[in-house]
Parts: structure tokens; C-alpha cells; sequence
């Protein structure tokens, strides 16, 4: 049921449909209200809320209080906590030996694990300017990287790992 549900609160059009009903029980709620209160027939009292006449400025103010309680509660994809935007500067490493430069993007699964994509090997023993891998591979044929290739998914689990093991000591 909850599914369903969500499923139809997510659908642009039906939204706004259930929106728009929400918003007319409330006000036949209110009006209801009002003139059991004022002791005045149901008509008079929707008459009387037809009629009603609000300043702009109130309006205004609502919207922009909406606006900011809405940025408040905001849990946006693009923003990080402290601790995983330290966590995200850990995003190459050097081999030394082989010359071959690891880097990534650290991102967080909705439960703030944290994961590596993007993992691009590069081949430093060429001048200043770092070559990408191809293929696993240097491109530059007479080099020692380019005999052997590299294993990308144990690479990844090595760097998962730690990545975890910083994000548990932070």
C-alpha cells in the first residue's frame, strides 16, 4: 500500500491532483468550522472565505518562510558533511615502484558508506604529463607498464578498503 502510494505521489500529474483535493477538504474543513462557530449557514461561510481579501506582503512573507524552512530540511545530494568532504580528498595514489598513478571520486551510498568510482590508472614515466591507461595497458609501447596489465577490480577493492578503513578513524 505504501508503495502504491508513494508511486503515485511521485507521478507529476496524479500529485498535483491529490494536492488540489488535500487543499479543498481543508478549506471545506474550515468553512464547516467557521459556520458552526458563527452560528451562519455553510453557504454564507464559504461566501464569506471567497470574499476574503489578503494583502500581497502576506503572501509574500509565506512563500519566502517556506522557502527557508524548505532549505533548511534540505537534504541535497550535493552536499557534504565535514567528514566526508575530508574523506573525499583522498582521491589518487602513486605506486612508486611502477610509476602508476591511481585516481577516483569518492561518493556515499545513501546509508553514508562511502564507495570509489571513476578509478583512471595513469602511467607517470613519460615527461610531466600523466598518460591514461588503455586498455589496462600504457600506451606507450616500449614501457614496462604497458607489458603487464593492470587488475582494475582488485585495484578498486584495494582502495575501497581503505577508504573504509579512513572513514571509520575519522
Amino acid at each position: 500500500m505504501k508503495n502504491f502510494i508513494l508511486k503515485i505521489w511521485k507521478d507529476p500529474v496524479l500529485s498535483k491532483v491529490i494536492a488540489v483535493g488535500i487543499v479543498a477538504i481543508i478549506s471545506l474543513l474550515y468553512v464547516k468550522v467557521i459556520s458552526v462557530i458563527d452560528k451562519i449557514t455553510f453557504n454564507t461561510a464559504l461566501n464569506e472565505l471567497l470574499d476574503l481579501k489578503i494583502r500581497v506582503i502576506y503572501v509574500l512573507i509565506v512563500i519566502l518562510i517556506y522557502l527557508g524552512i524548505k532549505m533548511l530540511l534540505r537534504k541535497d545530494k550535493g552536499r557534504y558533511s565535514k567528514k566526508q568532504l575530508r574523506l573525499r580528498e583522498f582521491n589518487q595514489l602513486k605506486d612508486s615502484q611502477t610509476g602508476i598513478l591511481f585516481r577516483w571520486g569518492v561518493y556515499f551510498h545513501y546509508n553514508n558508506g562511502p564507495f570509489i568510482s571513476d578509478l583512471t590508472a595513469f602511467c607517470t614515466k613519460h615527461g610531466t604529463t600523466p598518460l591514461r591507461f588503455i586498455y589496462n595497458k600504457c600506451p606507450v609501447a616500449g614501457c614496462e607498464n604497458a607489458k603487464n596489465s593492470i587488475d582494475e577490480y582488485a585495484i578498486k577493492n584495494y582502495i575501497e578498503s581503505e577508504l573504509i578503513n579512513k572513514w571509520d578513524k575519522t
